[in-house]
């Protein structure tokens, strides 16, 4: 008995060693082998710990790369589809016959006077821009494409709330284009997020051409002090930079879909710039506008609204605040002869529920003059749905 509980202490023993030694040849790490000498009942925490780290580094050390990889594409993708836009005048170009000339020589001469930019948005040669870019009536303006041709623009149309604009370019050799590459815009129904990355680019005529900058989606449904007659609500704010080179240039995402039209520069705080959210439905509609009536018209309930904050919303003991208060109907409107009411809540127009992210100025541009709609209206906590035409702004 004796002779086999020593042969048994010796096996185990022996055991433990090969164990010991097995340990430090694979992990070569003594602190593995402390935790199982000392804690060997935490062993295999130490372990796994220690693969988890592993696990964690490579990850991170691969979507890096991905990132970067997914900017270099997206750039790549996108670049074709915006353009530059050469603003020409006529202007008064003196010259002196002597140094002692009182009296100059006027000749008048075509001047580049600015370079604004411009995005893609339809094969039939249409170029979505801000509005401010193009309104000065007395000057000529011309679109140059990553490729350097030169196009002509022969029309412009204005959005009347917006500040965006169309513009219509042809070839002056009246040839086919084939380096009119539209971008791709994201749908309605996507959702866009802060936090998320977005880049802007641009290659107008000017100093550092040719520039892609990087950032992210720092805020959404940011005001601006109205300054040029346009509407500027419901605003992205991103840390992409974006000076008056590209403050007419796209903002994009990393799927290389256009999200946003770079509208305005504070000059107040560094760092902080503003987009005009734009999407698919909402392009389509100005262009079908545009096809239809020849200028921009954007629709309206004829109905003034205030936004619900939190305020107003404990006030009227509401759970949300998200929908939109009828301050005021029109007399003789569509919304008036439909029996919409002051303080009534509108909650959806067709199929989309009004939200931050769907605000309802954005979500009645997706649709044209003259169409019908349908509210989905809360008058003292009963639900009713009232179908209404849209008006003319």
């Amino acid at each position: 008995m004796k002779k086999q509980f020593l042969l048994t202490l010796w096996i185990v023993l022996i055991v433990n060693w090969l164990i010991w030694l097995g340990f430090y040849y694979f992990n070569n790490n003594f602190t593995v082998l402390y935790y199982w000498w000392n804690h060997s009942s935490t062993w295999w925490i130490a372990l796994n710990k220690k693969e988890t780290v592993i696990t964690q580094h490579i990850t991170k050390t691969y979507n890096i790369t991905n990132l970067q990889s997914q900017v270099i594409n997206t750039v790549k993708n996108v670049w074709d589809s915006v353009v530059s836009i050469v603003i020409s005048k006529n202007l008064n170009v003196y010259y002196y016959s002597d140094p002692f000339s009182l009296k100059p020589y006027v000749e008048r001469k075509e001047k580049k006077i600015w370079w604004g930019s411009g995005i893609i948005v339809s094969r039939d040669w249409y170029i979505l821009t801000n509005k401010h870019v193009v309104s000065d009536l007395n000057a000529d303006y011309s679109v140059v494409t990553k490729n350097w041709n030169i196009y002509k623009v022969d029309k412009i149309r204005t959005d009347p709330v917006l500040d965006l604009a169309i513009i219509h370019v042809i070839n002056p050799n009246w040839t086919e284009t084939y380096d009119l590459k539209p971008a791709k815009i994201i749908n309605f129904d996507a959702k866009v997020s802060v936090g998320e990355f977005v880049l802007a680019i641009w290659n107008p005529f000017a100093e550092y051409s040719n520039t892609v900058t990087f950032g992210i989606l720092s805020a959404k449904w940011r005001k601006l002090e109205n300054n040029n007659g346009s509407l500027y609500v419901w605003l992205y704010q991103t840390d992409t930079a974006i000076n008056p080179w590209n403050s007419w240039w796209p903002l994009i995402d990393l799927a290389g879909q256009v999200i946003g039209v770079n509208t305005a520069i504070t000059a107040q705080w560094w760092g902080i710039w503003f987009s005009i959210p734009i999407n698919q439905s909402f392009v389509n509609a100005m262009l079908k506008s545009i096809q239809k009536y020849g200028v921009i018209k954007r629709p309206l309930l004829w109905v003034w609204v205030i936004q619900l904050n939190k305020t107003i919303a404990k006030q009227y003991k509401l759970d949300r605040y998200t929908w939109v208060f009828v301050q005021k109907v029109i007399k003789n409107s569509p919304a008036f002869v439909a029996w919409i009411k002051k303080w009534d809540i509108i909650l959806q127009v067709d199929w989309v529920k009004i939200s931050q992210d769907k605000p309802l100025i954005y979500t009645l541009f997706t649709h044209n003059i003259w169409d019908k709609v349908e509210l989905l209206i809360d008058r003292k906590w009963k639900l009713f749905k009232k179908e209404i035409t849209l008006f003319e702004f």
